[in-house]
């Protein structure tokens, strides 16, 4: 098999093909995960950040993903509590109205 980029989803998926036992060669035209994947951050999101968009499938992917990070790398990973505010979804009811109508 080949994979061509060896970004977070390229290196996960050489990791999974290799523990299925088939030979794997991977090319990249810089350092392995020299990209975005190789920035300061370390979180592991679980997709929250496309709720906003409304991007469903992203995140249904990215919980699979962290899912599978939490079974198959527990000594590198762990659950932290998380409080998202949402003013903008709830602005209308946390707004006061006025009682009076306007004409």
């Amino acid at each position: 098999m080949l994979i061509i980029g060896a970004g977070i989803n390229g290196i996960g998926t050489f990791r999974d093909l290799a523990l299925q036992g088939v030979d794997v060669v991977m090319v990249d035209r810089g350092d392995f995960c020299g990209g975005a994947s190789a920035a300061s951050s370390h979180m592991v999101h679980g997709g929250i950040r496309y709720l906003e968009n409304g991007e469903f499938r992203l995140v249904r992917e990215a919980v699979h993903e962290r899912n599978r990070l939490l079974e198959n790398a527990p000594h590198y990973t762990k659950p932290l509590q998380t409080t998202i505010p949402m003013f903008k979804w709830f602005q209308d009811y946390l707004t006061p109205r006025s009682n009076s109508l306007d004409c």
